[in-house]
């Protein structure tokens, strides 16, 4: 279908199949399915001014950056990332600020047993998980739309079938815990880090990599490596310091500033307190306390 502005985005292509028959209650149905970009501040959709009609939405990042908001806790949805909703349910997912825009694909479903697997999905995956481009779910998804859009969905029964099949493929992925300690998400972290030493890092980037909320990330970030976040950056930053005074003749200026310190001061004041002496002390041979990780 044509594009068309709705809500806030683009409406690349959108189909929500009707069907007038009614003969036996089926406890799963497709509702829709789309391709759109949003673009807007007005892009925002509160999951409890929806009705009370019960629904699961997935929505799957293709370029830029969505948010999600449930229980007081931030989740972000990057490219290769898909979230699932309940309605009712009091999320509110939508365009952050700090992203100009978001290209998504989704499917929306209900049913009694289809949100009974999508509970059961949830807490095996929490809200947001990641999803390869080729993967089976991803795959189902722009199926689903070619089939609306060439007209090849032949009824209720064809709809409820492929619907079913949807949340199948879905919980046939094998469950991700975001912070295991080979897993993508947390090998992204350690490279975040690596390839941004040379600027402040905050723990809000580090959630933002791991796709979930500052709060759940510094939780189990703790958990698994033992130190807070905020810890675990320092420690990479000391770290480079060290190499760089060994390696290089680049002055203590020039070495805080490789390491992501605006202020040469607290560079050295943060230096001193992992290593026992200053910088320059430490180049020119100084004793100092064994490094503190």
């Amino acid at each position: 279908m044509a594009e068309m502005e709705r809500g806030g985005a683009v409406c690349f292509e959108s189909y929500s199949p009707f069907f007038t028959e009614r003969t036996e209650r089926l406890h799963a149905m497709l509702l829709n399915c789309g391709h759109e970009l949003a673009r807007g501040p007005e892009y925002s959709w509160d999951g409890l001014r929806r009705g009370n009609h019960d629904l699961l939405i997935w929505q799957y990042t293709l370029n830029g950056l969505g948010c999600v908001e449930l229980e007081g806790e931030r989740y972000p949805v990057p490219p290769g990332s898909a979230f699932v909703l309940m309605v009712p349910e009091a999320h509110v997912y939508f365009l952050p600020p700090e992203s100009s825009s978001w290209e998504f694909l989704y499917v929306t479903v209900n049913g009694s047993e289809l949100m009974r697997l999508g509970r059961e999905y949830r807490k095996r995956n929490g809200i947001v998980r990641p999803f390869a481009p080729g993967s089976p779910v991803v795959r189902e998804a722009w199926e689903l739309l070619a089939v609306c859009r060439e007209k090849r969905l032949g009824g209720r029964y064809d709809a409820s079938t492929r619907a079913y099949s949807f949340l199948m493929r879905m919980m046939a992925e094998p469950p991700v815990s975001i912070f295991s300690g080979q897993s993508e998400f947390m090998i992204r972290v350690h490279d975040f880090c690596r390839k941004h030493l040379d600027r402040p890092i905050t723990v809000e980037m580090l959630a933002e990599v791991a796709g979930c909320s500052r709060g759940h990330f510094t939780r189990r970030f703790q958990e698994l490596e033992g130190i807070s976040p905020h810890e675990f950056i320092i420690r990479q930053k000391m770290r480079l310091a060290v190499r760089l005074l060994q390696t290089t003749v680049a002055s203590v200026k020039e070495v805080s500033a490789a390491c992501g310190f605006e202020d040469t001061s607290y560079f050295c004041k943060v230096f001193r307190q992992y290593h026992g002496i200053s910088p320059g002390g430490y180049r020119t041979g100084g004793s100092g306390d064994p490094p503190a990780f």
